[in-house]
């Protein structure tokens, strides 16, 4: 089981992405912890050392990346995601970037962290769906395919046309490279995971 600690001062933005890593199509589930300051990690960390973490870098009581030797001498194959919303800070220790998944600004919005959630997720978990490919669209019809529903029930439900809908459902087809039942299996595994 998967165990990540989300690291980040801004109580919305830290209920969002505890919500973000918990729809993560894990069977059996897995813990998404959550910290707001540096002071709190730190305790996390002592009671069990998760997997990965999504960490801001700035933090009331001190830069989040001073918790990364911590975190590393527990659990030295674990993973991090930055989450900055600072241009400058660019750099990262040089001892730390082998274990940086990914460096992300919070001004670039929130495919990009989508996508890097997907990619390292898979990193501990090859069988799940590469989801990172599809649009925030064409990941909401998925899920609507998983309920059951079918393509024109899917226009109807999101207000679009039933070309646009089939278009959707194609590409999904495509670059997901399932079809048919096997991507209505994918795709109810999915729909109850995220429920």
């Amino acid at each position: 089981m998967i165990d990540v600690l989300v690291v980040e001062d801004d109580p919305i933005l830290r209920d969002f992405l505890v919500e973000e890593v918990a729809r993560l199509p894990v069977p059996g589930g897995h813990p998404v912890r959550q910290a707001a300051t540096l002071a709190e990690a730190r305790r996390a960390l002592e009671q069990r050392p998760p997997h990965w973490v999504l960490l801001d870098i700035r933090l009331p009581d001190g830069s989040g990346l001073d918790l990364c030797p911590q975190l590393l001498q527990a659990r030295p194959s674990a993973r991090i995601l930055v989450l900055t919303g600072c241009q400058g800070h660019s750099q990262l220790p040089a001892p730390l970037v082998p274990h940086v998944h990914a460096l992300l600004s919070k001004a670039k919005g929130l495919e990009p962290l989508r996508r890097s959630i997907w990619s390292l997720s898979r990193e501990f978990d090859r069988e799940l769906p590469d989801l990172s490919c599809l649009s925030p669209r064409q990941r909401e019809i998925l899920l609507l395919l998983g309920e059951g529903l079918d393509t024109a029930e899917i226009a109807e439900r999101l207000g679009i046309t039933f070309s646009t809908a089939q278009t959707h459902r194609r590409q999904i087809t495509s670059r997901l490279g399932l079809k048919g039942s096997r991507l209505i299996a994918m795709a109810r595994e999915l729909s109850r995971s995220c429920a």
